[in-house]
């Protein structure tokens, strides 16, 4: 067997595994493949300067969830921010703010207890 065929073992065992999970985390195929493509080259450059990992599924899902994440967040880094003339500091903001309150649907008890609170409807007590 020769130096790499481990970790080729290793990474075909765990392909099945890993693509499910990340998968299941981001919800489209394409993003989970290159995921696991990005996984599978930091364990080339990883595993044998340190040896394979405990449990190779696992570590593959982890550095394959996080390389997408970062991705993910690079991409939003680079969108255009909309041009400094097209913001306005005249329109009523609170206006709109108070409609999508309004129209929000909130997970947490406590936040919606706060927004109802702080409405711009009631009166100062």
């Amino acid at each position: 067997m020769s130096d790499l065929a481990w970790i080729e073992q290793a990474i075909t065992a765990a392909r099945p595994q890993a693509i499910g999970a990340l998968l299941r985390y981001f919800r489209d195929l394409d993003t989970a493949e290159e995921a696991f493509q990005n996984a599978c080259l930091r364990a080339l450059k990883s595993w044998p300067e340190n040896g394979p990992p405990r449990d190779p599924a696992a570590w593959l899902i982890l550095v394959g969830r996080n390389a997408a994440i970062d991705q993910v967040r690079r991409q939003a880094r680079q969108t255009a921010l909309p041009p400094e003339d097209l913001i306005s500091d005249l329109d009523d903001v609170e206006t709109p703010m108070a409609d999508r309150l309004d129209g929000a649907h909130y997970r947490d008890d406590i936040l919606r207890l706060l927004f109802i609170c702080c409405h711009p409807d009631l009166p100062p007590t």
